[in-house]
């Protein structure tokens, strides 16, 4: 199933224009940050790399922990802007496509080119922070992660018209996320497992309807048996 009810990615501009210094000191900060961690990273080392100077940097940002949440919120904003996790409006998709959806937006924003880039210097700073969230990484939590939780919580809801627990409804949705999480972060494990494949950019679509289809069976499952739908309290009444 490979919809195509996602938005385009926007296009890059055909001129090229130097990158205020903010923005560079941003961009370069994220790769740092990401290859070498936050303790590690240097303000100098960033001003070094972004062709400005340490004044620079506590101008716009403070302090190294300043400089870390806006590069943070520069991550997660660009790419939750350019792949929403919702149809595009006027579009009137049914729940099962919405999911497809949902989960083809959270391939393109970690394997994506245009987004993190699965295991890239960025892709290794989301990955440092679910891991080890650090006190930044709380409201990020809160501005985009929790809300996709939420938007994806409805779908399922919607999916089983509601006959499937709170409980159990959150459980799959933590499960349909981790398994695109998974395929994100363990690349380097999956390619030595199978040669054949790489779960790269080049197969995001084939990802994409694999967890789809893998998902949608697994909550048909769980709403014709009775029982796995029972809160944790209730299955030990």
């Amino acid at each position: 199933m490979c919809l195509k009810l996602t938005a385009k990615p926007i296009g890059k501009a055909t001129m090229t224009r130097p990158m205020p210094t903010k923005e560079r000191i941003i961009d370069i900060a994220g790769d740092i940050f990401g290859r070498e961690g936050f303790k590690a990273a240097t303000i100098r080392r960033i001003a070094e790399a972004s062709g400005a100077n340490i004044a620079a940097v506590n101008y716009h940002f403070r302090d190294k922990e300043g400089l870390y949440r806006a590069v943070l919120e520069d991550i997660f904003s660009k790419v939750f802007l350019k792949y929403p996790a919702v149809p595009l409006p006027g579009n009137d998709a049914t729940p099962d496509e919405r999911l497809y959806i949902f989960i083809h937006a959270m391939f393109l924003r970690f394997l994506g080119k245009e987004g993190w880039g699965g295991f890239s210097g960025r892709g290794k700073l989301i990955a440092r922070e679910f891991l080890d969230p650090t006190p930044a990484f709380e409201d990020i939590v809160e501005t985009y992660i929790r809300p996709q939780k939420n938007i994806l919580a409805k779908i399922l809801s919607d999916l089983s018209r509601e006959k499937i627990s709170p409980e159990k409804t959150f459980s799959c949705a933590v499960s349909i996320m981790g398994q695109c999480i998974y395929y994100a972060f363990a690349g380097p494990i999956v390619r030595r497992l199978s040669e054949n494949f790489i779960p790269g950019e080049e197969n995001i679509d084939y990802l994409s309807d694999h967890v789809f289809r893998f998902s949608l069976g697994g909550i048909q499952r769980i709403i014709n048996d009775p029982g796995n739908n029972l809160s944790h309290e209730e299955k030990h009444l």
